[in-house]
């Protein structure tokens, strides 16, 4: 099989920066906006150093037959200096958007559309934070009272989760499907998640002053929370989006599905070190 090359617009995001880091991996052409070629080389040097994959600028290369192009949020996708569209025939164009973001979208130019719901973040200010997340980071920064979401329970997915599944796809010679969410397969409430956030954001603070307690030092078991069939009927009035179709392609790509690794708590750490640093 030819080497992949993928272009990747909406590459200055969180999703987007996990999404380079895979694909440097996986020995892929990668094809990122003028804008972002300076600091993706300066994040990435050392893994570029040591993998087949290379990081090129999408003025000095054309979107061709047979390249994949990912479009990531809600654009713009295009800069001053492109054309005004990205469709090339022979070429399939994907769109990936947030969940939380309720507006209609025309899909008539696209291939696939990716819809990502309930993920967990590696940054607090980015446009793939949903606002859930950022209410309880900055509650729990400020030592205030978090008010209930209107859903009582969300199916979280790590943001590395996310990306991996993409990525699975772009390097197989499965198409995307036409339509798909991807979200994680295990319901946590509200309760259970801003538990989970307030421990980890105590002894990330107090790591940081090394002023541990016993209670620091003390692990608290993570909540029980079964993992659901892909295909379970749910009558609940907040269903978990449907995992049917990015469970096929993934099972067609490397015989694995749709089986999300990172822990919530190590999703919920992640995301908490990049919201500080910020």
């Amino acid at each position: 099989m030819a080497t992949p090359v993928v272009h990747l617009r909406g590459s200055d995001s969180c999703l987007g920066r996990s999404l380079i880091s895979r694909l440097i991996r996986a020995d892929v052409m990668i094809v990122i906006p003028d804008a972002d070629y300076q600091w993706a080389q300066h994040i990435f040097s050392t893994e570029l150093n040591y993998s087949n994959s290379q990081l090129l600028k999408s003025e000095e290369t054309a979107i061709t037959s047979g390249h994949r192009v990912i479009l990531l949020g809600l654009g713009p996708y295009l800069s001053d200096k492109e054309d005004t569209s990205i469709g090339v025939d022979g070429s399939e164009t994907i769109l990936v958007t947030p969940g939380f973001e309720k507006i209609d979208i025309d899909t008539s130019e696209i291939d696939s559309h990716l819809i990502v719901s309930h993920m967990i973040p590696t940054a607090c200010e980015d446009s793939w934070c949903c606002p859930v997340i950022q209410n309880w980071f900055n509650a729990i920064k400020n030592n205030e009272t978090i008010a209930p979401d209107i859903r009582p329970k969300h199916w979280w997915v790590s943001e590395m989760d996310v990306a991996d599944s993409i990525v699975r796809i772009l390097v197989s010679d499965q198409p995307f499907p036409n339509d798909a969410n991807i979200s994680g397969r295990r319901a946590w409430s509200d309760d259970q998640t801003v538990e989970e956030m307030r421990l980890l954001f105590s002894r990330t603070m107090a790591g940081k002053s090394g002023m541990f307690s016993a209670q620091h030092l003390t692990t608290p078991p993570s909540p029980t929370i079964e993992v659901e069939a892909i295909s379970k009927d749910n009558e609940s009035e907040y269903p978990r989006p449907n995992l049917d179709s990015i469970h096929q392609v993934l099972v067609a790509c490397d015989g694995d599905g749709w089986r999300p690794l990172m822990p919530i708590r190590s999703a919920l750490m992640a995301f908490l070190a990049g919201a500080i640093q910020e």
